[in-house]
């Protein structure tokens, strides 16, 4: 798995990483959906706490709400790969993961800060939603960035974190999956807006 999430090649890591975090979140979905109280997970996640919980009253000024909060989250991701990597993985390559998770789990159980009529059961239904892509543009932020990281620990709890001392090398690839990322929030971001302020 490493030589995939980890390989020279952009396309390969983003689909290894995306398709690792569909299958957490197709399980979250399923058991959230199945056996959560509904509103269980309100409240639980970093962006929510970011957003607040009041709706603007206009679609430009909500949108500008949500893509601060994206900008924020996309930060956090960057910070963790720059810290530090084990064994070759970047510890930003944790978070992914455990958003998929949340958004799995938060999706089932309709526990959004603005929640849904009903929830939504296993299906092709949540495309319409903002979320997977949201998630997207975090995966390819994170694959994008994979390189940055300025420790490393080579055996985890045997090592002590040592220094890269290899220049940084950002290739061109890397590059234009930070603009995809960074297009994919914008145009979600958009969509999300319109939908909290009833406009689509």
């Amino acid at each position: 798995m490493r030589n995939i999430i980890c390989n020279k090649n952009i396309i390969i890591r983003f689909a290894g990483m995306y398709l690792m975090g569909l299958m957490i979140f197709t399980a979250a979905w399923f058991i959230s959906f199945y056996l959560f109280p509904e509103g269980l997970m309100r409240d639980t996640s970093l962006a929510s706490k970011l957003a607040g919980s009041d709706i603007s009253a206009s679609v430009g000024k909500e949108f500008i709400r949500i893509f601060v909060v994206n900008l924020i989250m996309s930060a956090v991701i960057i910070v963790f790969n720059l810290s530090f990597r084990v064994n070759s993985v970047p510890l930003g390559y944790l978070i992914p993961p455990i958003w998929f998770l949340l958004y799995g789990l938060i999706l089932g159980s309709n526990s959004f800060t603005f929640a849904m009529a009903e929830r939504i059961a296993p299906s092709f239904a949540v495309l319409g939603r903002s979320g997977l892509y949201e998630l997207a543009a975090y995966t390819l932020i994170t694959v994008a960035t994979y390189n940055i990281s300025r420790f490393e620990i080579k055996a985890l709890f045997k090592t002590n974190p040592e220094k890269i001392n290899q220049p940084l090398v950002f290739r061109w690839q890397q590059y234009v999956g930070l603009i995809v990322a960074f297009l994919i929030l914008f145009f979600s971001n958009i969509k999300e807006a319109l939908m909290l302020t009833g406009e689509i």
